[in-house]
């Protein structure tokens, strides 16, 4: 297991923790495939994956200018930096199926900033949304 459900914090938005929790599940799950070589299995996690980051976000940013959040362009800006990242990945393992790029790419990209942002971007969005 990559991340555990209680690593990234809670914030005062049902519909952004319960997208923080299917993610980590999702990741969680693409991990495990990833360390187990089930390469067929993680190709359709990875396909999910994407998939998911970008219903994630845009939930989140669709929030945020519906609630006229003061720092949507700076938290936008954290979101289409991990997009890119997530795509750049995604684009690598779709070419080379290199298992070990991705499971470093999680270990020591996603998972240490998916805590960071929530702690810090979404925690004073969710007060600014409220629920």
């Amino acid at each position: 297991m990559l991340l555990k459900p209680n690593e990234v914090q809670k914030v005062a938005n049902m519909f952004m923790n319960a997208a923080h929790e299917d993610e980590i599940e999702l990741v969680n799950k693409l991990y495990e495939a990833l360390k187990g070589g089930n390469k067929e299995e993680a190709d359709r996690l990875m396909d999910e994956f994407i998939q998911d980051i970008e219903e994630h976000f845009s939930l989140e940013e669709e929030m945020m200018r519906e609630a006229e959040f003061f720092a949507y362009p700076m938290h936008k800006a954290e979101h289409d930096n991990m997009r890119k990242e997530v795509a750049k990945v995604y684009e690598e393992w779709k070419k080379s199926k290199d298992a070990s790029y991705v499971i470093k790419f999680l270990e020591e990209v996603f998972a240490p900033w998916i805590k960071l942002h929530v702690a810090t971007m979404d925690s004073v969005t969710a007060i600014h949304i409220g629920d």
